[in-house]
């Protein structure tokens, strides 16, 4: 059976668009659920990854705690019978009000607090689209963002942020350093 040219054309966008919905799909179940009703937590490292963002090396979400969220995000990295876990530093919070009260994401570092470098981080778009302040610690004193459309923010403000302005629900990626 031979095509007409006419219908390959709309053939192929269509199957295009099928991909692009398949590979859009929502995260497999055993994946964390990344909503602003929860406490979420992630460890990364100073090592950075190919895409250069500062390599994740755990993440968890609860409905408990922060303090719960972050035993869970670092639970794979605890070997088995091992006593003692690395200090996490905290780095950033973000919290989805401008009073700085509801929590709803932490930022650890592995290798201590902010220097120059800083660590560059990337939020879920569950997260990015409800990010209006944010607060830095142990040195984390300035933060360059991102939004979701690739802009940059100039110039890096100070943390704490109390508001985001034109970024407000819109924090994408964020690299976080002592200014």
């Amino acid at each position: 059976m031979r095509l007409s040219p006419k219908l390959v054309g709309p053939a192929v966008a269509v199957c295009l668009a099928l991909g692009g919905t398949v590979a859009a799909a929502p995260p497999a179940p055993d994946a964390p659920s990344r909503t602003a009703d929860r406490y979420c937590a992630v460890v990364v490292s100073k090592t950075l990854d190919a895409a250069g963002h500062s390599r994740v090396l755990g993440e968890a979400c609860s409905d408990v705690s922060r303090k719960d969220a972050l035993a869970l995000a670092d639970a794979p990295n605890r070997s088995v019978g091992q006593r003692n876990t690395p200090t996490r530093t905290p780095l950033l919070e973000e919290y989805r009000d401008l009073d700085r009260y509801n929590s709803i994401y932490t930022m650890y570092g592995d290798a201590g607090g902010c220097d120059a470098e800083g660590y560059h981080l990337v939020n879920y778009y569950e997260i990015a689209t409800n990010v209006s302040s944010m607060d830095g610690y142990y040195g984390c004193n300035r933060v360059h963002l991102w939004n979701l459309k690739q802009e940059e923010s100039n110039p890096d403000p100070e943390l704490p942020i109390f508001n985001l302005g034109s970024f407000n629900d819109n924090v994408r990626e964020l690299q976080v350093y002592r200014g």
